[in-house]
């Protein structure tokens, strides 16, 4: 959620009397947004062409390929477009600090994730770093008699997109002083609740065909919702959102969402 409201602050900036028509330069302010981009197009519609000066624009327009928010994680696809755009003219003419919304502000978008991408990105440190995380930290695990995901590389992850939008990963860990190698199977369902909280359903998570404890499951779950709830990044960016389409369809993960910025924000 945080990196389509920089993307979208990044756009909102070109809206200067030094960047007249800048779909160009739109185009270089989105890229900077990320580790690198294979394909960013923007497009910024205006009647009368000289409303981007006046800090106006009657949409904003993005569409993405192959896009790297971290260094290891590709996101397939990112599109994104904007209801009328009102900037205040004053503070865009004086270029003084963020620029405030006059109106209120919609933004429809579309995340598309390849089935891949996420095998890929599973073996990235940083990726097993919030694995780690999740779990609880070293602590945790030991106490639950599971594995320190410290002392373990991860290898050979497969995913799996099941009917019901279920995701089913499986993995093989490896301690490295021992050569010892476990292996992890998880899956559950997915769902969005009022378009806001994800929740997961029937989950189950084994090592070695052994399921883990509950209460040790039950902890991975309370993060897992509490990190994913829209509600969460409503009070920490002064945005609503609400997700109406979650689907797992031919190898990817498809997301559409509504994002309404307030009169008054600053971007």
């Amino acid at each position: 959620m945080e990196i389509l409201v920089l993307i979208l602050s990044s756009l909102i900036s070109v809206l200067s009397p030094l960047n007249f028509a800048a779909d160009k330069v739109a185009e270089n302010a989105v890229r900077s947004q990320f580790k690198a981009a294979e394909v960013v197009k923007v497009r910024i519609d205006s009647a009368p062409l000289h409303n981007p000066i006046l800090g106006k624009a009657d949409k904003l327009r993005i569409a993405t390929r192959g896009v790297y928010p971290l260094k290891s994680l590709r996101i397939d696809t990112i599109e994104l477009e904007t209801d009328p755009i009102n900037i205040s003219r004053q503070q865009l003419a004086q270029k003084r600090g963020k620029l405030l919304l006059e109106e209120q502000l919609g933004i429809a978008t579309r995340v598309v994730i390849k089935k891949d991408d996420v095998v890929k990105a599973i073996l990235s440190p940083e990726i097993i770093d919030q694995i780690q995380k999740l779990l609880g930290g070293s602590q945790k695990t030991k106490a639950f008699g599971l594995p320190d995901l410290k002392d373990f590389r991860l290898s050979n992850p497969k995913v799996e997109f099941l009917e019901n939008q279920r995701v089913r990963l499986e993995a093989e860990i490896e301690q490295l002083s021992t050569a010892e190698k476990l292996k992890i199977e998880a899956e559950t369902g997915l769902e969005f609740l009022d378009g806001q909280r994800l929740q997961l359903i029937k989950p189950t998570l084994s090592i070695n065909g052994q399921p883990i404890p509950p209460e040790f499951l039950d902890g991975i779950l309370a993060t897992l919702t509490r990190e994913l709830d829209l509600k969460r990044f409503e009070t920490l960016l002064q945005v609503k959102a609400r997700v109406f389409k979650f689907q797992f369809k031919d190898d990817q993960l498809e997301v559409a969402a509504f994002i309404l910025l307030p009169k008054g924000l600053k971007l």
